[in-house]
């Protein structure tokens, strides 16, 4: 008797379980490939054709180790209750009392004329998770366990009505399925946990180390993000250079150079997220370069708030650790995305275009040739770097 509540209380669970690891991984593989229709039905089936599988090896199990059959649906059912579900699960989970029953009435456990009771079965608790998904005054995590306390009730109703009432089965739906259900709170919260770590680090991995902004990767996703969505009417696409910085860096060293590079890093990221806020990113595209992307917004917009930080930088001096005052400008090339263009098209005008104003005395701002500025004079494009 005692090895009988192990098997109930443990050795089941522990294989349902292992059951349910097996499908979360499934899963994961076969929503990975949902793209492709022909590659997706195949992995379906072989979901539909392990899962059946593993409820007749349970169905087994619970029989040949207690004598009685437990533990069936909780895989479904812990399915239903993660964070994506799929239509395929319910049907599963409807599914599964008559495989049960039809598999008993087969080996002779149970009669043919019970079958209007294994389809009660069926409607009944699959209503009741319907109800519990829906239930939103509650966390699904609640529900889940809510879920599984009604498969014991449910169960136990089921030997109530067979007269299969025993210690042993009493055990394997009520601590069998707490065991579970603590298991898959467990599993639950530590893919949460590892999840959330992914993202830190991927967000880390968008981020420039020295100057806190996107990086030329975030830049590429932003890229495709942009491409792809429909509600974005315009784009511009900027590309800049902080003027003769390598002379800055020469002079002064690399430490300033940093300080520089911060400060207009900041300047930029203030002025931009301020004027196009959710539109207007800035990017450092490597060294002295930067890039910035403005979305839904004109290019006669974006040209205004670089000419007011131009002036800024004009008329205010960085101010270094070590007390030196430095006076910087930039080079702008502005471009707007024309229809149907390749971003990828758009950047590399930008920075074709920044080549070109930077081989011409630098320090001003150029946008595309149908939004062409006059050009500054030479004395307004002058610079005045106190070196």
């Amino acid at each position: 008797m005692a090895l009988k509540f192990f098997y109930a209380i443990l050795y089941l669970p522990i294989i349902v379980i292992c059951m349910i690891i097996s499908q979360i991984y499934f899963e994961r593989y076969w929503v990975s490939y949902k793209n492709s229709r022909l590659t997706s039905w195949g992995l379906g089936a072989v979901i539909i054709i392990t899962y059946f599988i593993q409820e007749f090896c349970l169905f087994q199990l619970s029989l040949f180790n207690i004598g009685q059959v437990v533990f069936m649906q909780v895989v479904s059912v812990t399915m239903l209750f993660r964070d994506k579900v799929y239509k395929i699960w319910w049907v599963l989970l409807a599914l599964t009392p008559l495989f049960v029953n039809v598999v008993e009435y087969l080996m002779g456990i149970l009669p043919l004329k019970d079958w209007w009771y294994w389809i009660i079965e069926s409607i009944v608790f699959t209503t009741i998770c319907l109800i519990l998904t829906r239930w939103h005054r509650i966390s699904k995590r609640i529900s889940y366990f809510y879920a599984i306390a009604m498969l014991g009730i449910v169960e136990l109703i089921s030997l109530g009505i067979t007269h299969s009432f025993s210690p042993v089965s009493i055990a394997a739906a009520t601590l069998g399925l707490f065991v579970i259900a603590m298991f898959e709170e467990q599993h639950f919260y530590s893919e949460k946990k590892n999840e959330q770590k992914i993202k830190l680090l991927e967000k880390e991995s968008e981020r420039d180390d020295l100057t806190g902004l996107l990086n030329y990767r975030a830049l590429s996703q932003e890229i495709n993000r942009l491409a792809n969505n429909s509600e974005i009417h315009n784009i511009v696409i900027g590309a800049l250079d902080i003027d003769h910085f390598k002379k800055i860096n020469d002079t002064y060293g690399h430490f300033v150079g940093n300080e520089v590079l911060n400060y207009f890093s900041t300047v930029f990221r203030e002025q931009i997220h301020s004027a196009f806020p959710k539109h207007g990113y800035v990017y450092r595209f490597g060294g002295e370069e930067f890039t910035i992307v403005v979305s839904n917004h004109s290019l006669e917009e974006v040209y205004q708030l670089l000419q007011s930080i131009e002036k800024f930088f004009n008329n205010k001096s960085i101010v270094t650790k070590e007390g030196m005052k430095l006076t910087i400008s930039f080079s702008c090339s502005l471009t707007d995305r024309l229809n149907d263009e390749l971003l990828d098209t758009t950047l590399k005008r930008a920075d074709k275009m920044l080549y070109g104003v930077k081989n011409n005395g630098r320090g001003w701002i150029v946008t595309d040739q149908h939004h062409q500025r006059p050009r500054k004079t030479s004395s307004e494009r002058k610079i005045n770097n106190n070196y």
